[in-house]
């Protein structure tokens, strides 16, 4: 199977390396500018979720920091998962990305969520808010 738009593995490797450079050579500018330090920011979250009683909830937020940030979910002034919850509540983090997961949604899971993420550089916080479609 031939393709007109095929490419040589090695022109593919030049292309990657080269935006490879081209990109750290953007993030130290960057970083110089900033005094070399690697604040944690939240670089995308939803403002407003709805959701139908006894489904999944899943709130995603992409983030970046140097070193990774510790990350704290919470709801009025309670860090998620707690205890309390019954086990319905998770978090998981991969590299740059982390996710609240509530399971089977009870109207009491309504309100504002807070995400905080901190390291030896500073932090950031942002909110979301979960409405309960009944």
């Amino acid at each position: 199977m031939t393709s007109s738009h095929a490419m040589s593995s090695s022109s593919m490797t030049e292309m990657m390396s080269h935006s490879h450079l081209e990109g750290s050579s953007m993030r130290s500018i960057a970083q110089g500018m900033l005094g070399a330090t690697g604040a944690p920011r939240i670089e995308a979250l939803p403002e407003d979720i709805t959701i139908e009683l006894g489904k999944v909830l899943t709130v995603a937020c992409a983030f970046s920091g140097e070193p990774t940030p510790n990350i704290e979910w919470s709801r009025s002034g309670r860090t998620l998962p707690g205890e309390e919850h019954g086990g319905r509540f998770h978090v998981e983090t991969l590299e740059d990305l982390t996710t609240l997961i509530i399971t089977s949604v009870k109207e009491e899971d309504a309100g504002v969520y807070t995400l905080k993420l901190y390291n030896d550089f500073g932090s950031d916080t942002a909110t979301v808010t979960v409405s309960i479609r009944s």
